[in-house]
């Protein structure tokens, strides 16, 4: 482990453009707003928990599927998937789920219920989740590239959020900008590290090379949907509701 470290650091002082290491510094970049965003609220950090250890695994396999078409990172076990994998959507689940009631002052409010009515709850978040994966895993059986098979599947069960829950719409949107946000200031500083990594890692000969701000059309659609997708999960899975947090 010394050893690792040791190079790890020397890699990044002193070389710089070492893409073994790109894809653990951008997850480091993300666990390191996950871990503000945890120690700055302490009534967030269960939701943080349960999204985060949920999308950190789904991550182990999506990103295996992503690798075929959309981008081919390396990792520091040459691996794919690899830990970074898993780094990446626990901290990027975590911090799509709670940044929209952070910023905005607001916490849950979640009504105790019998032991029916939240197994229910349970049962309907799980079929919902497991929806999502089935369906983003039959359009890539039909041969659709793995970029428009999440956006398929994000827009499809974020729509079903809404039409459930239409007060969650305006979460939604807002934690899908401000992921987006996010994303482009964690990649401005991803790109000062380890700089080019989009034209090592991108497979820009199957989903083209459009960039917007240096970075590529894809990753804005995709961080959006996400933060759209994933904020108001936790608010749908438990039947909570958004209140104003008094000062």
């Amino acid at each position: 482990m010394e050893i690792f470290i040791n190079s790890f650091i020397y890699n990044l002082l002193f070389k710089m453009v070492n893409y073994q290491y790109t894809y653990l510094i951008g997850s480091i970049i993300i666990l390191i707003l996950w871990l503000i965003l945890f120690l700055y609220r302490k009534d967030i950090r269960k939701e943080m928990w349960v999204i985060s250890l949920i999308f950190g695994f789904i991550a182990l396999f999506t990103e295996k599927i992503y690798s075929l078409d959309w981008w081919r990172p390396l990792t520091i076990t040459g691996t794919i998937p690899g830990i970074e994998d898993f780094l990446f959507g626990f901290a990027i689940g975590g911090v799509a789920s709670v940044i929209y009631e952070i910023l905005f002052n607001k916490r849950i409010k979640i009504k105790k219920v019998k032991k029916l009515r939240e197994k229910r709850r349970n049962l309907n978040f799980i079929f919902l989740i497991f929806l999502f994966v089935i369906t983003f895993g039959g359009l890539i059986v039909l041969d659709f590239n793995s970029f428009w098979a999440s956006v398929i599947s994000s827009i499809m069960y974020t729509i079903v959020i809404y039409i459930k829950r239409p007060d969650l719409i305006k979460n939604s949107l807002i934690s899908g900008f401000l992921v987006l946000v996010a994303s482009i200031i964690g990649y401005y500083i991803l790109n000062l590290i380890t700089p080019g990594f989009f034209e090592e890692f991108w497979l820009f000969e199957n989903i083209g090379k459009n960039m917007i701000l240096g970075i590529p059309l894809e990753e804005h659609v995709f961080y959006f949907l996400l933060g759209a997708f994933l904020g108001p999960l936790y608010e749908y899975w438990k039947e909570g509701k958004l209140i104003n947090i008094k000062n």
